[in-house]
């Protein structure tokens, strides 16, 4: 071999070698496909009319793990959610109130604020997923923080409720991004039960109150009382 060919292979080894290492220190990515379906909660219907706004954040809501220099090498995960997770929440405000009209803008227009009793905006705020590498346990976690706000017809905020779903499965039976699929879904039916439990008891009662001091603020028709 001449030395130009001996000088070609030995930078060629460097590249590979370089590349290989570089591998090993961040470990690899990989894309996580949400696949089946979520079950709904069975909850008593509220007797409401309630409007319902998707952000496009909210409806194409995608995790994507950076590698931390700090941790040993690892599989670095890419969760696409979103279309499962609307999905859901669509069957879930169906089943938790009676008539449910989608908003492609928060801010009502006069129609709207004659037809609707209050509005939801869901969001995701936080996607977090612990893997046996870290957490030294031999399942894959995944938690999922919702807040879920409610405005009048004003869009003006009435209470913002923050709820967390969990979800957990373990990959030495399902491999690691099988996994992480089946604790994301475990964790969407999770926070969607929590939500199904806490919101409507919580707007039965904030309607309540606010009918009860209509009431109290419509000018009476009676003449007043003469002393």
């Amino acid at each position: 071999m001449s030395d130009f060919g001996h000088h070609i292979g030995m930078r060629s080894i460097l590249v590979l070698t370089t590349v290989l290492l570089l591998f090993a220190l961040t470990g690899c990515s990989t894309s996580v496909t949400i696949s089946g379906t979520v079950p709904t909660p069975l909850v008593q219907e509220l007797p409401i009319h309630v409007g319902v706004y998707y952000s496009e954040e909210f409806k194409n809501y995608e995790y994507k793990e950076l590698p931390n220099e700090s941790e040993p090498p690892m599989t670095h995960y890419q969760v696409a959610l979103g279309t499962h997770n609307l999905s859901f929440f669509r069957n879930l405000m169906n089943a938790m109130f009676m008539q449910v009209t989608e908003l492609d803008n928060p801010n009502l227009t006069d129609s709207q604020k004659n037809e609707l009793d209050v509005v939801l905006i869901p969001e995701i705020a936080r996607y977090d997923v612990l893997l046996p590498a870290i957490s030294t346990l031999a399942y894959h976690a995944v938690s999922i923080e919702y807040h879920i706000k409610l405005t009048d017809l004003e869009s003006t905020d009435i209470v913002n409720w923050k709820i967390i779903g969990y979800g957990k499965a373990e990959g030495s039976v399902l491999g690691g991004g099988e996994a992480v699929a089946e604790a994301t879904m475990e964790a969407i039916r999770d926070g969607g039960a929590r939500i199904a439990t806490e919101v409507p008891a919580a707007i039965k009662s904030i309607l309540a109150v606010k009918e009860k001091s209509d009431v109290l603020e419509e000018p009476s028709n009676e003449p007043p009382i003469k002393l």
